[in-house]
């Protein structure tokens, strides 16, 4: 009887795998379809003109962040009384547009 139970059990979970996909497969499909995507696709300019957005875009970040609010006002502090008044709200809207993050 047990024997017959095992058997029915061992059915039922290898009939249950076989109706879920296989994941390995299905991320081994999708990685070849995305490199033959990129490697068919011509160079673009679009694509260097927002690598260069996102660079200086992340550049002037770190600036307001790091250099306006922590390296002048220790180093520099006379040099805090003559920047120009904080671009942080422009730049975050263009930053995290195009990281489609929404602002």
């Amino acid at each position: 009887m047990w024997t017959l139970l095992g058997k029915l059990l061992g059915g039922l979970v290898g009939g249950v795998r076989k109706a879920l996909p296989d994941r390995n497969r299905q991320n081994d499909a999708q990685s070849r379809i995305n490199e033959a995507e990129v490697s068919g696709a011509p160079r673009s300019f679009l694509r260097l003109w927002r690598a260069f957005l996102g660079w200086m875009l992340s550049l002037l970040f770190g600036w307001e962040v790091v250099g306006r609010l922590i390296v002048i006002p220790v180093f520099f502090p006379d040099w805090g009384k003559e920047l120009p008044p904080s671009a942080l709200d422009q730049i975050m809207a263009l930053l995290l547009g195009m990281l489609g993050l929404g602002f």
